[in-house]
């Protein structure tokens, strides 16, 4: 819990004339009047804390819910930031209405919009006016060092071993219908644990070889919504049509495929072209 934030109990502890009714009742009118923010920790423990009286009056005088949903999800993330199809999915707005309350919180001053520099690519991201973004996270990023320094065969061994862990999720996927695809931190752990990289790896340094893949072709990124987590971001192998098994299975060009069956002279199991396909394809 921040300084400026007290609990429940806090509160109780410190007007000891109230009766816990009374209390909910007085917490309950500044919320309304938006002179607090009320907040629950992953316990789902609520803590208030006391707004900017001329940020209040701002707020109060918003009449769009949505800005106000908008501003509040802003504001549970602190100096963090957060990216606006993280918006999209805690307040349950559309994508253009999303865009339209951001602009009218911006116009109002209440919030501002930051860019910046996260493993390859611009990310633009929303945080209170008054605060600075905190990206202590982008530090990690530059694990494989930057300009000259950068180094290559680290980067390049990472990115070996998180192709051949996404080549084995496909392999299983064909096997066994398990899932092809892993999250940026199941790829790390895989990493981790073949005790090849000296480097201290973490998931930003992962996404940024993932980043890289993607732009070769070599990796899917895909985005799914958790009902929990929100929205989860989870790579998969790029496999083209040219590249899956059946593209070379010699039946396509076969000139007496229309006379092959089970049933006749002709068919799948007493072929020769189809056994040494079937021995030769790693499925």
């Amino acid at each position: 819990m921040r300084n400026d934030e007290v609990s429940e109990q806090e509160l109780q502890e410190h007007f000891l004339d109230f009766s816990p009714e009374q209390l909910k009742l007085v917490v309950g009118r500044m919320a309304k009047a938006r002179k607090i923010q009320i907040k629950t920790d992953e316990q789902h423990r609520p803590s208030i804390r006391l707004r900017d009286p001329m940020i209040a009056r701002k707020l109060l005088a918003i009449e769009d819910e949505d800005e106000i949903k908008t501003y509040e999800a802003i504001e549970a993330v602190g100096s963090k930031g957060i990216a606006s199809r993280i918006i999209k999915y805690k307040t349950k707005q559309a994508v253009t209405r999303v865009a339209k309350t951001l602009a009218a919180l911006e116009s109002k001053q209440l919030i501002k919009a930051v860019k910046l520099q996260k493993n390859t690519q611009h990310v633009k991201s929303y945080i209170l006016f008054h605060l600075k973004l905190d990206d202590q996270a982008g530090a990690h990023i530059t694990v494989f060092g930057e300009g000259t320094n950068f180094d290559t065969q680290g980067f390049d061994m990472v990115s070996k071993l998180c192709t051949v862990f996404l080549k084995n999720r496909m392999k299983d996927f064909i096997q066994r219908k398990m899932s092809s695809e892993a999250t940026a931190s199941e790829i790390l752990e895989n990493v981790r644990q073949t005790n090849t990289v000296k480097v201290d790896l973490v998931e930003e340094s992962i996404e940024a070889v993932m980043k890289m893949l993607e732009l070769n072709g070599k990796v899917e990124r895909r985005e799914h919504i958790d009902p929990e987590l929100g929205p989860v971001v989870r790579y998969r192998l790029h496999v083209s049509k040219s590249d899956r098994p059946e593209a070379s299975i010699p039946c396509i060009g076969c000139p007496v495929k229309n006379l092959c069956s089970l049933d006749s002279p002709i068919n799948p199991v007493d072929c020769p072209h189809f056994d040494a396909w079937v021995k030769k394809v790693d499925f």
